[in-house]
């Protein structure tokens, strides 16, 4: 379904919008750690917090991989195809609440137009403020994007929004812990926005935004939330001829405590939706994009090559085996006529 386009004062941005880099790249994120810690203070890992804020698991803020805790920290970056990690960890230990273990993993991917993650894990014992368990990834990626349309002069002012397709689940057990999911995205260098901030606690479930299409594609119980919806970028400033950078990340943690939490989203989200407005927000349906990654992209979103269903590749493979048995055949048939 379309949306219209709400401009406002938005389009006075078309001027101040900052200077892309021109630069596509990907990265994946993987944290799993479980362990007790007896630093004094703590926080998102910076990986993390850099583009998706104070969310999450926290790691002493000691500087040392895994906050000097038992687990896995890895960042992964690349400039085409695609990138996919996990990773896994299991630790106990003593906190002034009494004993604990916990075990977990956690997953992230990501290629140009599509991004996903997960975490997932189980605590025995609710640990006290020293006690570091956590899984999470993120997938992100950036994309360079340069629009035309046969209908808007080269240099015109207009407007872009992107659709992006959110599907997964969130569920706790026990009196404490959560888990949460979080999408954003930002133009060139400028302000980080959240398109997608949910998370289910034992304090109660927490779903922005609050209404809409993607909202109502998702489910809610006290303790889960799941579903599928699609989410929409603000009205973003465009010059048509003109290239700008958008990037897309996805997070999705975990932090068991006296139970399970998990975050399933390693499938999603998925680009599925470009559209295009002039300078007055009126539709253009007629445009072309060229990618920074060489990746297809139209009105649809993110455009992946066709892959041949099995079927038709046996079919294929059928065909191909049957060319020789006609050829030898017809050899054998002009043999018996002479």
């Amino acid at each position: 379904m379309r949306r219209s386009l709400a401009l406002g004062s938005s389009l006075t941005a078309t001027l101040l919008f900052a200077v892309p880099t021109h630069a596509a790249s990907l990265q994946t994120y993987v944290l799993a750690v479980s362990g007790q810690s007896s630093y004094p203070t703590y926080r998102a890992p910076d990986p993390a917090y850099n583009f998706f804020g104070p969310t999450g698991a926290s790691l002493p803020s000691n500087g040392l991989p895994v906050g000097g805790l038992p687990g896995t920290e890895r960042l992964q970056t690349a400039a085409s195809g695609s990138l996919s990690d996990s990773a896994a960890a299991s630790g106990s230990g003593t906190s002034s609440f009494g004993p604990w273990d916990a075990t977990g993993s956690s997953s992230a991917n990501t290629t140009f137009g599509r991004i996903g993650a997960s975490g997932a894990g189980t605590r025995n014992g609710i640990g006290d403020t020293n006690t570091v368990v956590g899984f999470e990834g993120f997938g992100l990626f950036e994309e360079t994007y340069t629009i035309n349309s046969p209908t808007i002069a080269s240099g015109s002012a207009g407007f872009v929004v992107f659709r992006m397709t959110v599907e997964g689940s969130l569920s706790r057990t026990g009196t404490a812990g959560g888990a949460g999911v979080a999408v954003n995205y930002r133009q060139n260098a400028g302000p980080i926005f959240g398109m997608v901030n949910a998370y289910v606690q034992n304090s109660g479930n927490y779903f922005n935004p609050s209404n809409g299409p993607g909202f109502d594609g998702f489910s809610f119980t006290p303790t889960s939330i799941s579903g599928s919806g699609d989410f929409d970028t603000t009205a973003l400033p465009l010059t048509y001829g003109t290239a700008f950078d958008l990037t897309f990340g996805l997070l999705a943690w975990s932090v068991p405590r006296g139970g399970t939490a998990a975050a399933e989203f390693s499938s999603t989200a998925l680009l599925t939706g470009i559209d295009l407005y002039d300078a007055q927000g009126r539709r253009v349906t007629e445009f072309s994009i060229v990618s920074g990654s060489g990746t297809l992209y139209g009105a649809d979103g993110v455009q992946f090559a066709a892959v041949p269903a099995p079927a038709s590749l046996a079919l294929l493979a059928t065909a191909i085996l049957a060319v020789p048995c006609v050829r030898r055949l017809g050899l054998r048939r002009s043999a018996q006529a002479a």
